[in-house]
């Protein structure tokens, strides 16, 4: 589905290296963890519905947050200054080739609320993405505004658009859900049903049998009568 095409969307030129912007980024974004988990959510959200005009916009979200993701992956590195890249051991010409101890960091528990979905409400999910999504947008303006190195805010710049399209493309969608158009279902039988936008709910049934809450005393009482 994923097809590479070794040419970067987004050409990256800074003026000059800067370690302390450098590590504004890096922490800011955790590496490139914030888009690729989000590339990740999306592409999870995509085969969670049987709606195909949603399923191909959550593919297309996450081949985007993809490509942008290598766009603030040159950015960063770019920003570090030191050619830090991986060697070749078996090339003469690089430095020996050192071994890399394990690290000894632990592994931070999940983040409460950073789950793929929630509750297979796909109302609740879209606004979950819209929350993340306007935070990273928020991110890159506040990184725009602290670095001053025109390559970088050119970058950055490029980056808060095509963001702000993610924003704009969860909203439509969000607004497809509310207007009415889309028939979403009441939780019967299968929980899953709920991310079916083609599915129906139960007044679609052909006569549908209400009964009056009222009625039901007076329904037992007719029995006991007649025991």
């Amino acid at each position: 589905m994923f097809i590479y095409e070794n040419k970067v969307s987004k050409e990256v030129e800074i003026t000059r290296p800067d370690f302390q912007h450098y590590l504004l980024l890096d922490r800011a974004f955790g590496g490139t963890a914030y888009g690729l988990n989000a590339a990740k959510r999306f592409i999870h959200q995509a085969f969670m519905l049987n709606n195909k005009e949603f399923r191909e916009i959550f593919m297309h979200l996450a081949a985007k947050e993809l490509t942008d993701m290598e766009v603030l992956a040159d950015l960063i590195h770019k920003m570090h200054g030191v050619d830090d890249r991986y060697y070749d051991e078996d090339n003469d010409d690089t430095p020996a080739f050192g071994t890399i101890p394990p690290c000894k960091e632990e592994a931070k528990a999940q983040e409460s609320g950073k789950t793929s979905h929630i509750n297979n409400d796909l109302t609740a999910a879209l606004i979950h993405d819209l929350e993340i999504e306007t935070k990273v947008f928020h991110l890159y303006k506040e990184l725009y505004e602290k670095i001053q190195d025109e390559g970088a805010r050119n970058a950055l710049q490029y980056l808060s658009k095509s963001k702000e399209e993610t924003i704009l493309t969860l909203k439509d969608m969000l607004n497809k859900l509310t207007q009415g158009q889309e028939v979403k279902d009441f939780g019967l039988g299968d929980s899953h049903n709920a991310w079916d936008l083609c599915g129906g709910n139960y007044f679609d049934k052909l006569n549908p049998v209400f009964t009056n809450p009222d009625e039901i005393p007076s329904l037992h009482d007719k029995k006991d009568h007649k025991s």
